[in-house]
């Protein structure tokens, strides 16, 4: 990209990525022409023209990003961002601006189900996004804890666990983060559990996000999976907030966003 950049003799180069075009209102686009150069943005149209999205990654001439940094500094009610500052103020002046083409693994992750698909992709072989690739690692903070622990009983197929995890159930192609635990005969399947999490005996986990901390008591059912639903149109990640506590037999379904604890079922 900055090859490019530099063969372009570019001000700014912004990165580009086809996306569906049903997906492409939720994206800031650009129109393109044939030498690569943005004619026109579009913030997140209702009737896109285009769906070459912005990835939000950009290379700048220094001078002129120093430049556009201390005029949108100076500017009464500038929100001093990037995309709704600084490029349409490069872009109202006639700088040159370029898109460059990635043809490499990106997500957004604006909203529910593209999260979820984002973790997942982790375990899918058929994505080109592998964590042990010495040429491109990604290096993040790794909490301090000991290492996972799989009980005797535990079963795992397809899945990431991390350090500080203590398994003795059924856990299916899933990522858990550090130092969840997941009981005897509790279940997780195409899930993401963040850190701290409690999954109790006879639980099911399945198709959701459960946020950090939860408590996801015995006999409790978060989530279905598509093919258990009548009308697809009704199925969707089943979300589980911070610190929350699902009762002991209560059932929570899909597209559910629980934020409050919710009593149990006797």
């Amino acid at each position: 990209m900055i090859d490019y950049h530099k063969e372009k003799n570019a001000d700014c180069t912004i990165a580009m990525l086809e996306v569906p075009w049903d997906e492409a209102s939720r994206f800031g686009l650009m129109i393109v022409n044939d030498d690569g150069s943005i004619s026109e943005f579009e913030e997140k149209p209702k009737n896109p023209r285009s769906n070459k999205a912005s990835m939000g990654v950009y290379v700048f001439n220094w001078k002129k990003l120093r430049q556009y940094l201390i005029e949108d500094e100076a500017k009464e009610g500038s929100s001093n961002d990037f995309g709704h500052d600084l490029i349409p103020a490069m872009h109202e002046n006639g700088e040159r601006m370029f898109a460059y083409q990635f043809d490499g693994y990106w997500k957004d992750v604006g909203t529910i189900n593209s999260l979820w698909d984002a973790n997942l992709d982790l375990l899918n072989p058929k994505v080109d996004l592998n964590l042990d690739d010495d040429s491109w690692k990604i290096y993040s903070r790794s909490p301090a804890a000991p290492p996972h622990y799989i009980g005797e009983n535990a079963k795992i197929e397809s899945s990431m666990i991390t350090e500080g995890c203590d398994i003795e159930g059924h856990i299916d192609f899933s990522v858990l983060f550090a130092n969840v635990t997941v009981e005897e005969g509790a279940e997780v399947k195409y899930s993401i559990v963040m850190p701290g999490t409690v999954i109790k005996k006879g639980a099911v986990v399945q198709y959701s996000i459960v946020a950090e901390n939860a408590t996801i008591e015995e006999g409790a059912v978060v989530g279905k999976s598509p093919e258990s639903m009548a009308d697809i149109n009704d199925w969707g990640v089943a979300v589980i907030g911070n610190g929350v506590t699902i009762g002991k037999g209560a059932t929570v379904e899909p597209k559910a966003m629980v934020d409050e604890d919710m009593g149990g079922v006797e």
